[in-house]
């Protein structure tokens, strides 16, 4: 271990410090002012939302079209020698992996067997977080690890806070060379997943520190830069990695000169599959069609999400007014969600229905007729609340 290394006989990096809390109560007029503010956030995240929801469908159809569309034009070929024949065709290999030269990262002389190696930089910074409202709001400061630079000086307290600039940042390399047998793969490379923390051998350090001009050390297989003594003060960095191993691995492509490119289905949809192992032409386009559904409904919960939150911040004057007199704060704010959540729960389905009728108007139905269901079964339960309040009021 070398003499300038400030933890010597530690076996993790140091704990950063404590929290710092600064309360910020807001005034009535401040609180008025934002909630107005939400207001315009509101006229803005619905019409966002319905584009979002709107786009989302499109793009699910397109992508299942062009898979459709590739999964009858794909080719399974050899990989002894790259056939010209099928140059711009939709092909495809698999097979080991192999690269002759390599991954590395320069700037720090990092270099290994594998496909890909991914380098993180993290930097101990402070993190504001505010929390409560009104009388009650407050910004907690706390030193955290992030692979992100934070803009300190937009903190509420700046002051004892700040953050240094990044020195390093993170960053991803690939191989230029990746074959199966003498078949080039080129940037389809890229596509493959699978990569696992990879701990740095100690001998690695000179070469960083000679590269960087930096003093780096050693700590649990990732490299080391205090910024103080005992290296908890903000601006410390340390840099880990995580590396692809060669291996089996599988893709569906457009076959060009230098390896595996992105297939153009006829209707403008770009794709390129890639997977570890062996998979079979029907398996890789099968699990395609299974992460574009996913992935559909994801984007439909957040354009929905993102609606709710618009809907209710157009209320935010209502709700703020009403939290000053004891009981009615609850209730108007349980109000403004019933309301929000019943305008999302027909404009978004409604949206999305018009979006299916574009392209397939048998699906768009159903929609609608869940979406009417929904209507339908937040009046009635807003009647079944009203009779029942009706009936505990006094005669």
């Amino acid at each position: 271990m070398s003499d300038n290394d400030p933890f010597r006989g530690e076996e993790t990096f140091p704990s950063p410090s404590g929290e710092d809390v600064h309360a910020a109560p807001q005034g009535f007029l401040e609180r008025l002012s934002n909630s107005f503010g939400a207001i315009l956030m509101g006229l803005l995240l619905v019409p966002l939302a319905c584009w979002g929801l709107f786009w989302n469908e499109g793009r699910a159809v397109k992508t299942a079209r062009a898979l459709e569309e590739g999964q009858g034009l794909v080719q399974s070929i050899g990989t002894q020698r790259r056939d010209p024949a099928f140059d711009g065709k939709l092909i495809h290999v698999s097979g080991e992996v192999r690269s002759a030269s390599g991954v590395q990262d320069d700037l720090f002389g990092i270099r290994s067997r594998g496909l890909k190696l991914a380098r993180k930089v993290e930097m101990l910074q402070w993190v504001e977080k505010e929390s409560g409202s009104g009388q009650d709001r407050k910004f907690t400061y706390s030193q955290e690890w992030s692979d992100r630079p934070v803009d300190s000086s937009r903190f509420r307290v700046p002051q004892g806070h700040q953050n240094p600039p990044m020195r390093w940042s993170s960053e991803a390399f690939f191989v230029r060379d990746a074959k199966i047998d003498v078949y080039p793969i080129g940037n389809a490379i890229q596509r493959l997943s699978g990569a696992s923390d990879y701990r740095l051998d100690p001998a690695v350090v000179e070469t960083a520190r000679r590269r960087t001009g930096s003093a780096l050390v050693m700590r649990d297989g990732m490299l080391f830069l205090a910024n103080n003594q005992n290296g908890t003060q903000v601006g410390s960095l340390r840099v880990s990695y995580q590396l692809l191993p060669e291996g089996t691995a599988s893709f569906v492509g457009r076959q060009t000169a230098d390896g595996i490119e992105p297939y153009r289905a006829r209707n403008g949809r770009d794709f390129l599959l890639a997977a570890n192992g062996t998979r079979t032409t029907d398996e890789m386009f099968e699990t395609a069609q299974q992460d574009n559904v996913i992935l559909t409904w994801i984007l439909r919960a957040v354009g929905l999400l993102v609606m709710f939150i618009g809907f209710s911040s157009l209320f935010a004057p209502v709700t703020l007014l009403a939290s000053y007199v004891p009981l009615l704060g609850s209730l108007v704010s349980g109000a403004v969600g019933l309301v929000a959540a019943a305008a999302t729960a027909i404009l978004g389905p409604a949206v999305i229905a018009v979006a299916w009728f574009a392209y397939r108007p048998l699906v768009s139905i159903v929609v609608l007729a869940i979406g009417f269901g929904l209507a339908f079964g937040f009046r009635k339960l807003r009647q079944r609340r009203q009779a029942v309040a009706a009936q505990g009021a006094p005669a």
